[in-house]
């Protein structure tokens, strides 16, 4: 079974985006799993959506946004799928646009590799060196970046799974930072796991106001100049190499 999960939190404008691009994709094949704070707002949105949605409800939700409780709600969506029998996930948030080949870009990620599922551990949709025109180019990155990642239950069972809620790994690399994606990249580098990304973004952050951690200045500075596919749809991809960010990185 393949699967698409998202976790949902308190903002109805950008969830009403993020739906919208959702509708646009080809979904055949997958399942879609969601996981809804206590936002009366945002679930009425969700029971509404033309969308075939299996909607959960985060227990002992505190009805306001809230950062631990925004990690343990991602959590829950994604460990429901795989339990539920998801064989590869595709990960996105609530705050996020979709490229028109978001999920062709997943399907090519399954196709080449479901039957060598680590060979990489994230199959991602984005990153934050995005550049040129090929909108077909891959690349191979010794680290892990999200905002939209693909990965198949072999992926889930090595790294996320034991990583998610692990701090102790992260303040070895990373010290202070905190969150489930420093945690996962602490595993990473502890384990050598590989990512793929495009050179052209699939997804874009839309969440500019209102997140549990990422401020308007945040946004602006990390975000919003960062070059993604708006308009093309590809269905075929190629692996380029390494990237320059990659060699510095080995260094």
């Amino acid at each position: 079974m393949k699967t698409i999960t998202f976790p949902v939190g308190y903002r109805t404008n950008y969830l009403k985006e993020f739906l919208g691009c959702l509708e646009k994709q080809n979904l055949e094949g997958y399942t879609i799993f969601c996981s809804a704070e206590n936002s009366p707002e945002c679930i009425k949105i969700l029971q509404d959506s033309v969308l075939p949605l299996n909607i959960l409800y985060k227990k002992n939700s505190i009805g306001k946004s809230d950062h631990s409780g925004a990690i343990n709600n991602m959590f829950n969506v994604l460990s429901h799928a795989f339990d539920a029998g998801s064989t590869f996930n595709v990960h996105l948030e609530d705050d996020l646009l979709l490229a028109p080949d978001a999920i062709d870009l997943a399907n090519w990620y399954y196709e080449k590799f479901k039957d060598n599922p680590t060979t990489y551990t994230s199959y991602g949709l984005f990153g934050f060196a995005p550049r040129g025109e090929d909108y077909t180019a891959l690349e191979e990155v010794p680290f892990f970046e999200g905002l939209g990642w693909c990965a198949f239950k072999e992926n889930w069972e090595a790294c996320y799974k034991k990583a998610w809620n692990d701090k102790e790994l992260a303040k070895k690399y990373y010290g202070n930072k905190h969150g489930w994606d420093w945690n996962v990249q602490s595993f990473f580098k502890e384990y050598g796991f590989k990512s793929l990304r495009p050179l052209i973004n699939r997804t874009q952050h839309n969440g500019r106001i209102g997140g549990t951690c990422c401020t308007v200045q945040h946004h602006d500075r990390h975000y919003t100049k960062l070059k993604w596919n708006s308009t093309e749809r590809v269905i075929d991809f190629n692996l380029t190499g390494t990237s320059k960010e990659t060699e510095e990185w080995i260094k």
